[in-house]
């Protein structure tokens, strides 16, 4: 579908829509089933990231990796956090 990250940038935003309609702040989500996790955090001041792993290799080790993508994302949020102009 040519339209599928648009889709789920859309289901993102209505949900995060929703949860400031129940008072409550949204700051990110964590699924996982056998077949993949996903995460969305906050990444910048004004954006959200989402990253999604296969569980297809057969080294993965769950905890290991749910550890060291959050480290990542955090690591990855300072550096982008320095092109956003101060205000």
């Amino acid at each position: 579908d040519a339209h599928r990250f648009e889709k789920i940038s859309n289901i993102v935003k209505q949900f995060k829509l929703s949860c400031g309609k129940a008072q409550s702040q949204f700051q990110g989500l964590h699924v996982s089933n056998s077949k993949f996790t996903a995460f969305i955090d906050a990444f910048t001041a004004n954006t959200y990231i989402m990253v999604i792993i296969s569980h297809k290799d057969p080294a993965w080790g769950q905890g290991t990796h749910t550890a060291a993508t959050l480290l990542n994302i955090r690591k990855a949020r300072n550096h982008f956090e320095q092109f956003i102009p101060r205000s």
